[in-house]
């Protein structure tokens, strides 16, 4: 096995300890580099352009095995925040609240940017359809599909209509090449019929229902045998017993393709393309 990783005491796969996140990365770049922030939320920087999306750095209510790589206060101005969708470990109000004035803008489906607005006081907060795309800076994102809408199917559904417009992905084309983020999601058609293979993925692998699976996720990452697999979405939340969050890198790394581009981060390190 290549990837390096630790166990906690209930023999739950973590990470490596966290690193702090070099000054570099909010700072000019002659190329383009993801550095993962723990759980599903990184900061990209793409020749000086910089965005983060989905931080989770302070707040959560769940006990973590992980120390933030930077926290919120500590972070200096960067250019964009992006969020995926409305779950707690995505959409991470009490960092959003810590970030505010850091960055320009907030893109999102139009029911997380609403919220955003509505709910956080977030005035720049930009909503958009699945499919369509935006840029910031040198950087171009569309907003792809994925099948995430639990709540629609508890108890959580008397509260409103969850749909599935509401939780997305992004295809992200840069300078140096292409990254995709599927996000939480069930496994749909769609992922595996991209024209082109993204140059790096920011793999989730949970073996859960709502999640790609394990077995959707072998299958993805063999559809692209020669994308880079950053793996998010793992070994940060202490929940050995709980599927989203206790997935096993190891595991992965022995069933896929090509497993030297199995990439299991300290948080705060970076991949370049």
């Amino acid at each position: 096995m290549s990837v390096e990783i630790r166990r906690s005491a209930a023999g739950q796969a973590m990470p490596r300890e966290t690193v702090a996140l070099p000054a570099e990365a909010f700072g000019p770049s002659d190329k383009t580099t993801v550095y993962w922030l723990g759980n599903a939320g990184f900061l990209l920087n793409s020749r000086g352009t910089v965005v983060m999306c989905d931080p989770l750095l302070v707040g959560f209510d769940m006990p973590t095995l992980v120390e933030p790589p930077i926290l919120p206060a500590d972070v200096p101005a960067f250019d964009a925040v992006l969020y995926t969708h409305i779950d707690n470990d995505h959409f991470a109000r009490i960092c959003l609240g810590e970030l505010r004035g850091k960055y320009g803008e907030l893109h999102a489906t139009q029911y997380v940017a609403q919220v955003a607005r509505e709910e956080e006081g977030v005035e720049n907060a930009i909503g958009h359809d699945i499919g369509e795309s935006f840029k910031v800076g040198c950087i171009t994102f569309t907003l792809t599909p994925t099948w995430h809408n639990w709540q629609q199917y508890g108890k959580h559904a008397a509260e409103r209509t969850w749909e599935r417009k509401e939780y997305c992905g992004y295809w992200i084309d840069t300078p140096d090449g292409t990254i995709w983020l599927p996000s939480d999601s069930r496994p749909l058609p769609e992922f595996l019929e991209w024209p082109t293979a993204p140059d790096m993925m920011l793999f989730d692998f949970a073996d859960n229902f709502w999640h790609i699976g394990f077995k959707g996720a072998v299958e993805l990452a063999n559809q692209y045998p020669d994308s880079q697999l950053l793996l998010i979405h793992w070994g940060c939340v202490d929940a050995p017993e709980f599927t989203p969050f206790n997935g096993d890198p190891e595991r992965l790394e022995a069933e896929v393709k090509n497993p030297d581009r199995v990439h299991a981060l300290a948080l705060g390190e970076g991949l370049s393309l």
